[in-house]
């Protein structure tokens, strides 16, 4: 790489200083530089420093450490040379400046300009920003800017972007005819009004939302050309629509003041330029019908309307200016100097507020439009799609899996029954209860017993002693009578205490109880024989499934599978089948079921209860992709018509 040996000097950040003194003594304002750009734009290239002293403005408008202009020297594949330079003290991209350009130079500039973070050699991060810019050949603007100013790295490069576009080079007299005038700003430049916009394009940068962006851009062109209203029109699913009105937050879409901008909208898109209707001018109604319906209606004397260029050529968007008051038209300048930076901003804003199904589109629409073309996207992209679906269909597998209701059941059961007549006084277990062995469930009345077994033991004393004077009396017929009776007294008691101990009903083994609502046995009277209750045991459940007909003759021997229960339905259990019993059993209209037997992987779970219900899935091996589709219908059509052979 080559540099002007006007430039070779490593103290060049110093020379630049010194050559612009007004910028070493403090750093002016943006208005303050921005009037110095606009006037040395003017001053001929040709003189010594030139670029230096551009440098060293370009450098504190955009806050940066180091500002250097480079360029080609010999056309796209030659090297790099200096044409300027400015440093704020640090001049580590100065010394580096070479190695830099080595390394990023050649880095496309897609939107007229490219960032790139790197570390210098003390390992400090450093954004090095490299704008495009127009009038003098190949050249960039190569920016040094502190981490620190990550936040405000949009506007700061707008502010560089909106400062690389250099007029070409004015003979003598021409800039002579344009130089500055009695208020020292030049007499054809922006000046002051490129401050202005410049300020207005910053605020609408900062906003992060697009009816916030366009608004602030509205309100601000309102104030900034006094006029009575501005209205912004969008191109949006190909048709011209209202987004944004001045002085107005929001608005309904169908009035009829919102439906005649998007006419006026549709009418200034289809015109190569500005269209500028006076109301008091005799003008082609049929050309600008939608703009003078508007004036009438809003009592504008003048109406301007300006189509916004897309990034193709394009036009997306129309700016409209209403004046109540004859006024000259917008400086076009002004406006093309905010538009043309402002567009692709605020369509990028417009693109991420939509819903995010319409960005899903887009995207898919471009990524099958780099694959099947631009044209009938959606047709080739679904006929691509639908083979692909059939290709996989026809050679692919799935695993073909039964699904069939399932439910736990264990054949450990006992019944708990009542052991004589009588009355339930207390219950202590219900259905659903977990209960250990030897736990204590319900207790039957027993005053009747007690009471039976008083008079027994009174009866009993009483023949006894009747025995006793037989005994005494030595009749002996009498005395057998007697111990007859009392032996036959004794057996009656010896009954009823066996009741009173079979009053309270005791779980056999720990289970839960499956029969038995507290609710229905409380105060009830029972016979001999009567269920109580029914305990099941845990420990020993396993899975029953129920596989209709038609797919039995697919479940394969020790095939595995899986279970969810209604419960916890976000659960599965494997198990492995162990049995199909070979007897049909029919379930109402939903035809034959085989009852399949599965045993369960897993130990019991605390909440697992018998006769808890699911749906079981059985594993019936890998399938082709289409039979698994088709195999029910192609049976059904078998069935019905058989007869054809």
């Amino acid at each position: 790489m080559n540099r002007q040996a006007d430039t070779a000097d490593p103290q060049q950040g110093a020379r630049a200083r010194a050559a612009n003194p007004a910028a070493a003594q403090g750093a002016p304002d943006a208005p303050a530089l921005i009037a110095a750009l606009q006037a040395l734009r003017r001053a001929p290239r040709a003189d010594a420093g030139y670029w230096d002293r551009y440098c060293a403005l370009i450098g504190p408008l955009c806050r940066a450490g180091a500002a250097l202009l480079v360029q080609r020297e010999d056309g796209a594949g030659g090297g790099w040379c200096l044409l300027g330079a400015h440093g704020t003290g640090d001049d580590w991209a100065l010394r580096n400046w070479g190695a830099l350009l080595e390394q990023r130079g050649d880095e496309r500039l897609d939107k007229g300009f490219a960032l790139s973070p790197l570390h210098d050699d003390a390992g400090r991060l450093r954004i090095l920003a490299l704008v495009q810019t127009s009038g003098i050949g190949e050249a960039r603007l190569v920016l040094e800017i502190a981490e620190r100013e990550r936040g405000q790295l949009n506007e700061l490069i707008m502010r560089a972007m909106l400062m690389t576009d250099f007029p070409a080079q004015e003979e003598p007299a021409a800039m002579a005819a344009s130089a500055p005038g009695p208020t020292g700003a030049p007499a054809d430049g922006p000046g002051p009004a490129s401050v202005a916009m410049l300020d207005l394009v910053a605020q609408v940068v900062a906003e992060r939302r697009f009816g916030a962006a366009t608004l602030v851009l509205v309100n601000g062109l309102a104030a900034r050309f006094g006029a009575a209203q501005v209205a912004l029109g969008w191109r949006i699913n190909g048709a011209m629509r209202t987004v944004a009105l001045s002085h107005v937050d929001r608005f309904e879409t169908n009035t009829e003041h919102v439906q005649l901008l998007d006419e006026v909208f549709l009418e200034a898109l289809g015109r190569p330029a500005p269209l500028w209707f006076d109301a008091a001018a005799p003008v082609e109604e049929a050309a600008c019908r939608a703009h003078a319906r508007l004036a009438r209606l809003l009592g504008f004397s003048r109406v301007y309307s300006r189509p916004v260029q897309q990034a193709d050529g394009s036009a997306g968007a129309v700016l409209l200016f209403g004046f109540k008051e004859r006024r000259e038209a917008p400086d076009d300048a002004d406006l093309a100097l905010a538009t043309g930076f402002l567009q692709p901003w605020l369509h990028e804003l417009q693109q991420r507020d939509r819903w995010w199904g319409l960005r899903l589109r887009d995207w898919a629409r471009a990524r099958l439009a780099l694959l099947l073309g631009p044209r009938q996207v959606w047709r080739r992209g679904a006929v691509a799609a639908c083979s692909l679906l059939l290709l996989y269909a026809v050679f692919g597998t799935w695993e073909h899996r039964i699904e069939a209701n399932a439910q736990l059941t264990t054949d450990s059961t006992r019944l708990i029954s009542a052991q004589f007549d009588g009355r339930v006084e207390q219950v202590h277990a219900s259905a659903g209860d977990t209960v250990r062995a030897g736990a204590l469930l319900a207790t039957l009345d027993t005053r009747e017993l007690r009471q039976q077994q008083l008079d027994l033991g009174a009866e009993r004393q009483r023949l006894e002693a009747e025995s006793d004077k037989a005994r005494a009396a030595g009749n002996l017929a009498e005395l057998g009578i007697a111990s007859a009776r009392a032996a036959q007294a004794e057996a009656r008691q010896t009954r009823v205490a066996q009741y009173l101990a079979q009053a309270q009903a005791r779980a056999p083994f720990d289970g839960v109880v499956v029969a038995g609502e507290r609710k229905d046995l409380l105060n009830a009277p029972v016979k001999k024989g009567d269920n109580l209750f029914r305990i099941a045991r845990v420990d020993g459940l396993y899975v029953e499934i129920m596989v209709p007909e038609r797919d039995v003759r697919h479940v394969l021997a020790n095939a595995r599978g899986q279970l969810r229960l209604l419960s916890r339905p976000d659960q599965t259990f494997p198990f492995t089948l162990s049995a199909v019993i070979p007897m049909a059993q029919v379930k109402g209209q939903e035809g034959n079921h085989f009852l399949v037997k599965g045993r369960l992987h897993h130990a019991p779970e605390a909440w697992w209860r018998p006769g808890m219900s699911g749906i079981a899935q059985v594993d019936c091996g890998r399938r082709n992709v289409m039979w698994i589709l088709t195999h029910r219908l192609l049976d059904s059509l078998r069935m019905h018509m058989w007869w054809l052979g």
